[in-house]
């Protein structure tokens, strides 16, 4: 072989040894390049406080509050669930606070007078909503209609054979001392009927309309009234809406 053939073939199998060590040296890279994105982990998720489940509960009645314009069923927390007010229609009245307060423990009924309406009472033990049945000749109209409410309510007890309380909107209940409750009011507005010898205190009067009525020369409070029964010192029964002098 000459010298110049030598020269060559030592040169290109030179070329080709470096081009094969080139090639090596790419693919040990790329294999390396390869593994190290097959070994990294994956990115670590946001940390994410988890929602706690809320099961959705209704509010239990706890309190009965009874007003001059409205009496209301109120949550332990003084939410009212359920507002009845007096002149609105009496039967939608029972129906709504059947569903607050459950089913009643009876109802009961009184024939129409002179004096007063028809009535239907509805009793939980304690509460009664008794709705009046006016006689369509007899239904008033406009500012009437303040003073002849479709309903009133009664409490006989301090609460509801449920449990739940009963006050007047100033948190005076059945069974609480008649004098006490008679202190704060004007004169006006503390009654004795010598006939019967019951003693009414009006505890709340409306702020809508006017709460004393001028009848034959007298003043008559109305709205919420408590009454006493002859021969007790405490308070048996809250009417309202009711007139001072009415034993109704």
């Amino acid at each position: 072989m000459e010298l110049g053939e030598a020269v060559l073939f030592t040169s290109t199998v030179l070329g080709a040894r470096i081009r094969k060590t080139f090639a090596v040296i790419a693919l040990i890279v790329l294999a390396g390049a390869l593994s190290a994105c097959t070994a990294a982990p994956p990115p670590t998720p946001p940390n994410i406080d988890p929602v706690p489940s809320e099961t959705a509960t209704a509010a239990e009645p706890d309190r009965i509050l009874i007003g001059a314009e409205s009496t209301d069923v109120v949550d332990e927390n003084g939410n009212v669930l359920l507002s009845l007010r007096y002149s609105e229609d009496g039967d939608e009245a029972v129906a709504a606070a059947v569903n607050i307060l459950g089913e009643p423990q009876g109802t009961h009924h009184q024939d129409g007078s002179n004096h007063y309406p028809e009535m239907d009472g509805t009793s939980w033990g304690g509460f009664d909503i008794v709705v009046n049945r006016y006689s369509s000749e007899a239904m008033p109209t406009g500012e009437a209609r303040w003073y002849k409410p479709a309903f009133s309510v009664q409490a006989t007890a301090a609460s509801t054979n449920g449990g739940i309380a009963i006050a007047s909107v100033d948190e005076i209940r059945v069974g609480d001392a008649f004098d006490v409750a008679a202190e704060g009011p004007d004169t006006k507005r503390v009654h004795f009927d010598d006939a019967f010898g019951v003693r009414s205190v009006a505890l709340d009067l409306p702020t809508s309309f006017p709460g004393i009525i001028a009848d034959a020369g007298l003043e008559l409070p109305y709205g919420v009234i408590a009454q006493s029964d002859q021969g007790s010192i405490d308070i048996t029964r809250i009417v309202a809406p009711s007139y001072l002098f009415s034993l109704a």
